[in-house]
């Protein structure tokens, strides 16, 4: 156990995300990362290859309770009206689909701009085939400026994650990871990112699309 993590000033989320359904494995991923600081010879943060298990594990959680997780609260109190937690829940995915229509119609207007990720902050992708779940692992900045949102897409272009920075990034612990589910019938899952441009006027989203492999999208439905 990690001591006083409610009081870390380096990882403001660590009071929010040490409690509730998901604070044993987000304490066990936490402590993976601090065990594991700097890079590997090719310059890759060492907590993205040596506490992968755990990131998954979390993000799967998350993924289960994010009305839990929505509320800014950080009190002891749990959600305890399941209705309003539901209600939350689908309001989220609501706003979601939402600002990803709005991205794609900009990308379709030629509004903004759709490229492929720079080599420097090409997002990794995994795939567990006994899970039926996927990850994506983002560089937390580009040019010094801060990733802002993503999203996932599976091959008929339906919304199948989406986070914010605040939803994926933990200061001091580099790197930010969202976790989606591998739908019956997914043979791709494209991701793509938002990068702050400093005042630019130009949007621009990265986007870079896996195969999913035979055999992990046997199961899910949704």
């Amino acid at each position: 156990m990690l001591p006083d993590i409610d009081n870390r000033e380096d990882c403001p989320m660590c009071k929010k995300f040490s409690r509730g359904p998901c604070g044993e494995h987000f304490t066990k991923w936490l402590a993976c990362t601090d065990a594991n600081p700097g890079k590997n010879d090719s310059g890759e943060p060492l907590h993205l290859t040596r506490c992968s298990d755990f990131a998954e594990k979390l993000a799967v959680c998350l993924d289960e309770h994010v009305a839990y997780y929505s509320t800014n609260d950080d009190t002891d109190d749990a959600v305890d009206d399941n209705e309003d937690a539901e209600a939350r829940d689908g309001e989220l995915k609501d706003a979601w689909k939402k600002f990803v229509t709005e991205m794609e119609d900009a990308i379709q207007t030629g509004k903004y701009s759709l490229l492929p990720f720079p080599h420097n902050i090409q997002p990794k992708m995994e795939v567990r085939l006994s899970t039926h779940t996927g990850a994506a692992f983002f560089k937390p900045e580009h040019n010094k400026q801060p990733i802002l949102a993503v999203y996932i897409l599976d091959d008929s272009s339906n919304v199948i994650a989406a986070a914010s920075r605040e939803d994926m990034y933990m200061n001091n612990h580099p790197g930010c990871v969202i976790q989606f589910k591998i739908l019956e019938g997914m043979k791709s899952a494209t991701c793509r990112a938002i990068y702050d441009t400093d005042g630019e006027d130009d949007v621009v989203i990265y986007t870079r699309s896996m195969l999913v492999p035979i055999g992990a999208s046997n199961v899910t439905k949704e």
